[in-house]
C-alpha cells in the first residue's frame, strides 16, 4: 500500500494510479509542490519555471504535473537521479617523519597551516620533496 504522505509514494501515485490520485486530499498536494516541481523541470524545465512563484495554488500545479504525468505508464527514469557521492577518506601511503616535516617547516619558514595548504594543492610535489630531503638525512644526517 502507497502512502501519499511519502514523497516518492505520492510519485508513483502520480504516474502510475489515477484513481488513487483522485482521492488524495489538497493538503497532501500542497505538501509535495516543491519537490514535484523541481522533479519535473529535469524534463520540463520551461513549464516548471513558469509554476515557479511565490502564492501560487500548489495543489493546482501538482494537477497540471499529474495531467502530464498521465501520458506516461511508469514512472520515468529522470525522476530518480543521482547524486554525487563522496570520497572516502583514504589512507596516504607516505607518512614522512616528524623530523623530516619540523626540518623543512624550519628551511622555508613556514608553519603546520602551510604544510597542510601544500598537501592539499601540490600534494605529490610536497611529498616528493619530503622524501628527497629524508634521504638526504640518511645519507649525511
Amino acid at each position: 500500500m502507497l502512502d501519499e504522505t511519502k514523497l516518492f509514494d505520492f510519485v508513483k501515485i502520480m504516474f502510475t494510479k489515477r484513481d488513487s490520485y483522485a482521492k488524495i486530499k489538497e493538503s497532501s498536494k500542497k505538501r509535495h509542490h516543491f519537490m514535484i516541481n523541481r522533479f519535473m523541470s529535469i524534463h520540463y524545465p520551461g513549464n516548471a519555471q513558469l509554476f515557479n512563484f511565490n502564492g501560487i495554488n500548489g495543489s493546482k500545479v501538482i494537477d497540471c504535473w499529474q495531467m502530464v504525468a498521465s501520458r506516461f505508464n511508469r514512472v520515468p527514469g529522470w525522476i530518480y537521479t543521482k547524486t554525487k557521492s563522496s570520497k572516502k577518506n583514504v589512507k596516504e601511503k607516505y607518512q614522512p617523519s616528524e623530523e623530516v616535516l619540523r626540518f623543512y617547516m624550519e628551511k622555508n619558514e613556514i608553519g603546520k597551516r602551510e604544510v597542510e595548504e601544500l598537501k592539499s594543492f601540490n600534494k605529490e610535489q610536497f611529498y616528493s620533496d619530503l622524501k628527497k630531503l629524508e634521504n638526504q638525512i640518511k645519507v649525511y644526517g
